[in-house]
């Protein structure tokens, strides 16, 4: 779970554009374009709160750039008290309630909610997409804009994209029928000139915490997923393999190897990782608000898909998964 939760917090943390003149002309390509573009570029703060299934928890965040490159922070303002440090380097959460700190490598980040495609224009062979008006949040103007999936293997997006700023504003994932599952929306936001170092420290000591550092050296797996014994024979039309690579958190534990298909919009992460129990038996579903997942055994192998998808989905690619 604190995968899933450092994953959510990377996936909540909004990015802003420097300022631009608003086209009223745009079309819907045209905004998520620019929203797209929303990353790395302005010191701003701001609190957001994330809404899924009957639960409503609120969140702050601080980003920083300077010469040097970006710094964040995120953490958490309800339940269990969890932060997330981030900048070039490294990525260090550190998660109270369990009282661990885990510190992995600072990976290119893509731009909020999730990876676009240079060319918007690409997502239209599996989304409709269309400008559907104006609304207000946090007091700020913002056009929606509308992205519907064509199919049932992946859900759809509803943007609100500040007019001014760009900024995403709020983020709403919809089911087939329209209806929110859940919501990313800003409450404030500012746009200081600088942002002061001792913002970007945490609140949390960690100094007694368990420490889990992923190691400098990765396992040499080969520079391409052809050299994997692993083959994922099935997924839905439009996703592609955007990622394969191989994780070990400490030099003590097992490796897992690391799937990643995607759309260009929603994406799809699988974990392959030897279990320790010879006949393990591992096989279920899961669901956080949008968030859904699907286990089984091959192997000898625990497999694992996660992502904000249907629950089709997940479980279309994980029953194909062979070991060869």
């Amino acid at each position: 779970m604190t995968r899933v939760f450092a994953s959510v917090l990377t996936v909540a943390a909004m990015a802003v554009v420097i300022q631009q003149p608003v086209w009223a002309e745009a079309s819907a390509q045209q905004w998520l374009e620019r929203m797209a573009l929303a990353s790395r570029s302005l010191n701003y703060t701001g609190t957001f709160v994330y809404q899924h299934q009957n639960s409503l928890e609120a969140m702050r965040i601080v980003h920083a750039v300077d010469a040097s490159g970006e710094r964040e922070r995120l953490f958490s303002l309800t339940g269990p008290k969890r932060e997330v440090l981030r900048d070039n380097q490294v990525v260090t959460c550190i998660l109270g309630d369990s009282q661990a700190v885990m510190v992995n490598k600072s990976r290119p980040r893509t731009p909020f909610p999730a990876s676009f495609p240079k060319k918007v224009v690409e997502l239209e062979q599996n989304y409709k997409i269309r400008v559907m008006g104006e609304d207000r949040v946090a007091g700020l103007v913002c056009r929606v804009v509308a992205v519907e999936s064509r199919d049932d293997f992946r859900y759809g997006r509803r943007f609100c994209v500040h007019d001014k700023s760009h900024l995403l504003l709020r983020s709403e994932l919809t089911d087939s029928k329209g209806h929110v599952i859940e919501q990313v929306m800003f409450t404030t936001v500012t746009f200081p000139q600088s942002v002061s170092d001792r913002e970007l420290l945490p609140n949390l000591d960690g100094a007694d915490f368990t420490w889990q550092r992923e190691p400098e050296q990765q396992p040499d797996q080969g520079d391409s997923s052809r050299n994997s014994r692993w083959k994922v024979m099935q997924v839905p039309d439009g996703f592609v393999l955007t990622d394969h690579n191989w994780h070990q958190l400490s030099a003590h534990q097992p490796g897992v190897e690391h799937w990643v298909y995607s759309d260009g919009l929603a994406s799809v992460s699988i974990y392959i990782e030897k279990s320790r129990k010879k006949h393990a038996v591992y096989s279920g579903r899961s669901h956080r608000g949008a968030l859904n997942a699907f286990g089984t055994m091959v192997a000898d192998h625990y497999v694992t898909v996660v992502g904000e998808v249907p629950r089709r989905t997940v479980e279309l690619i994980g029953k194909s998964v062979r070991f060869q």
